[in-house]
């Protein structure tokens, strides 16, 4: 059973979010106020802070409206999704978490369409989401150990290769907005694979001090290390299957 404490922050969310004004709905579907998961985990990514988690999770349903996440589809991004910069791997990882795939040198800054690189961003976020936890803490109290869905999903950015091409500071400011505003504490770990020096100058220049705490989640890996340390065998990402990687 949930704690009297657990529910009383729920219930004064729950009001602070009904005296606002225009709330867009939280999917295109449903009262954010009816949503105990969703305002469960806004206040736990805010400390229990219930002027804070109000304010966040305003301003992440106004941007879903304004960005029309829930009308985003495959067909606004295509040659996004036929360069393979990013997937949603079909296997779970070792701890139960959906993995999200992104490939660095796939992603040419001098060709690619910014809003559709971030609409891209925002549907695999959504995929992720689908197959993530989200229940109210009675919910979870009520729920099994060995039965519960992961609340956090894993990322991995695959940087073998990475060149001057790869840079792309607006849709790193993208990304990092959206993880941290939009999707908050939905990502338990991000893993580097193959990190040539390049790419270590530009995220210890240009991205880490971006982070804050969140940098500490960042971990530079080998192709091996994936492999062998988050999947079962023979579950890995294609592009980690050997050591090496054809395009």
């Amino acid at each position: 059973m949930a704690s009297e404490a657990s529910a009383e922050r729920l219930d004064q969310l729950r009001r602070r979010l009904a005296a606002t004004p225009g709330l867009p709905l939280w999917r295109g579907r449903s009262q954010a106020t009816e949503e105990d998961g969703l305002l469960w985990w806004f206040l736990r990514d805010r400390r229990m802070d219930i002027s804070e988690s109000a304010q966040k999770l305003a301003r992440c349903l106004q941007w879903r409206q304004d960005f029309r996440v829930d009308k985003l589809g495959p067909e606004l991004f295509h040659k996004e999704l036929r360069l393979r910069k990013a997937y949603l791997h079909e296997s779970l990882d070792l701890a139960g978490r959906p993995v999200l795939v992104a490939v660095a040198r796939r992603h040419n800054v001098l060709d690619r369409r910014l809003h559709e690189s971030c609409q891209m961003c925002a549907w695999f976020m959504e995929q992720a989401l689908d197959r993530l936890a989200m229940e109210g803490p009675e919910a979870q109290a009520q729920t099994q150990e060995g039965q519960r869905k992961a609340e956090q999903a894993l990322g991995i950015f695959d940087v073998r290769d990475f060149s001057p091409l790869n840079i792309d500071p607006d849709f790193v400011s993208f990304l990092i907005d959206a993880l941290y505003n939009y999707y908050p504490s939905r990502v338990s770990r991000v893993l580097f694979v193959g990190a040539p020096e390049l790419f270590r100058g530009f995220w210890a220049t240009a991205v880490r001090p971006l982070l804050g705490r969140y940098a500490a989640l960042a971990d530079f890996v080998s192709v091996e290390e994936v492999r062998d340390q988050y999947f079962a065998p023979g579950k890995a990402p294609p592009d980690f299957q050997s050591d090496f990687h054809f395009e």
